[in-house]
This record gives C-alpha cells, structure tokens and sequence, in this order.
C-alpha cells in the first residue's frame, strides 16, 4: 500500500510540474495576435494551480519515499535537493502576486520537476556520519533553505538579464508574453538574497564546525568548503555593493548567477563524493 501510494504521488506531481510547466512556457512564448494572447491569458491561470498541486504531491512522495528506503531527508544529498525545490516553488507562490514575476514559473517549475526526477531516479546516498541530531538538521535545513532562495534569485537573474538584452536591442517584446518588469525581477532578486543569506551563513558557520569535529581532511571536503566560503563571499558581495556602491540591474545579476553557480558546485560535490574517494590532505 506504501509502494502504491509513493508511485502515485511521484507520477501525479511530475504530471502536475510538467503541465505547468508547459503553460508556462505557452504564456511567455505566446504569438502577437490578439486571439493568441487571449487563450495564452486564460491558461496560464491554471499554471500556479498545477505547481501547487504538483508541490503537495511533491511534499507527499518525499515523506512516503523517506518511510520506504529509511533514509531521513537530512541525511539524503537527493532527498534535500528535493525539498529545496518544493521549497523553492512554495515561496514563489506566495511571492509571484508581491514582485510582480508570475513568469518566473517558466525556470521553477521545470526545476522542480528536475529535482523530483532525481529524487526518484538517482541512488541514495548512505547518511553522514553520526553527529549531534539537532545540529545536523541545523545544518541541513539552513542549507535547503538556502538554496531554495538563491535558486529564485538565479532565476530572477537570468530573467532580468533576458529582459535587459532584448530591451537593449530594441526587440519587439510581444512574442514573449509578460515578462516582468526590470525592477520587479531586480527587486525580487535582492529579496530572495536578502532572505537567503542568513541562512548560508549559518549553514556555513554549523558546517565549518561539522568539518573540524570530523577532522577527516579530505581533499573533497576542503574543495567543497572553499566554494561553501566562495558562494558566501560572492552573495555577501552583492548585497553589499548594492548599498555601498549602487549595484543594481546587470551587474547585480550577474554577481547573482556567480554565487548561484558555486553554490551548485558544492551540491555537485556532495552527489560525487562517493564516487571521488580523494586522499587527505595530510597524505
């Protein structure tokens, strides 16, 4: 009956984030002619309401599927890159009406089908070692949250910058629906930053401590700490310069991505450190 239950809510919600996905995609490439908008207007409603459906049916299967294998989520690198999703497409729900960005649904919602896909699909990973409980989801849940928020700011990023270029180049902006404005998506990135920071700090200052009770010295471990201290400096950066120095726009944008892109290399090292097996550093 456990089996059923975990195979019907992973196919419902990947069904669901597909759909929305696709009316996503269908309202932003929406052709010029008034008929066109109209149908486009009238099914991109049903967009949100597809990746709302399709996150509790996200929410549902990981719970199921941590009960089948007995692997807590906390413990899984897949399970928590999972949950960083679901979380991901909760908070841009509850913030697509405020900035303004309903078109960021066109990057969350294939993301969060991604990461559904590797949860189902990838093998999972044996837990970490034995550490205080507390400290682990400490750590664990501080990082998820994280990435979930720095994945909408990347995606508010990439967005901007699509809206900047083609606004530069004097581009007809009719074939591609209602992207949001540069402000609203600049002002949504530093939103989602500004929420996400704390957070990495604190994931970064419980996992330097994690790694000094380990004291493992792994060269993989000192590779994915120096990105963990890296994707810190480059946020910290970004917010920074934009109250020291007035960074908005492109520049912040592009700050963004470069953080989001060390952030998604420490995740790259935690999927292949079993496969790295790197001597320490000590020799």
């Amino acid at each position: 009956m456990t089996t059923v239950a975990t195979g019907l809510s992973f196919a419902l919600s990947a069904l669901l984030y597909a759909a929305s996905s696709v009316l996503f995609f269908a309202h932003i490439a929406r052709g010029r002619e008034p008929t066109a908008r109209a149908a486009a207007q009238a099914r991109v409603r049903f967009a949100p309401l597809f990746l709302a459906g399709g996150a509790v049916g996200h929410a549902v299967h990981v719970t199921v599927a941590s009960f089948i294998a007995h692997v807590c989520p906390v413990h899984s690198v897949h399970f928590m890159l999972s949950m960083a999703a679901l979380f991901a497409s909760v908070v841009y729900l509850l913030a697509r009406r405020r900035f303004n960005i309903d078109a960021l649904g066109i990057l969350v919602a294939p993301l969060s089908l991604a990461f559904l896909l590797g949860t189902f699909f990838l093998g999972k990973p044996g837990p970490e070692p034995h550490l205080d409980p507390s400290f682990i989801a400490m750590h664990v849940l501080a990082n998820l949250a994280g990435i979930a928020l720095f994945l909408l700011a990347g995606c508010a990023a990439v967005l901007y910058l699509v809206q900047d270029k083609r606004l530069k180049q004097k581009k007809r902006l009719d074939n591609l629906g209602s992207l949001p404005p540069l402000d609203a998506l600049d002002r949504a990135e530093h939103w989602f930053l500004l929420a996400g920071f704390p957070l990495l700090t604190l994931g970064i200052v419980t996992g330097t401590v994690w790694a000094r009770k380990l004291e493992e010295g792994l060269l993989d471990d000192v590779l994915r700490t120096g990105l963990g201290y890296a994707t810190w400096l480059l946020f910290g950066g970004v917010l920074l310069l934009r109250v020291g120095a007035g960074w908005r726009g492109r520049r912040s944008a592009y700050g963004t991505i470069a953080g989001l892109g060390c952030a998604v290399a420490v995740v790259v090292f935690y999927l292949v450190r079993p496969a790295l097996a790197l001597p320490g550093l000590g020799g």
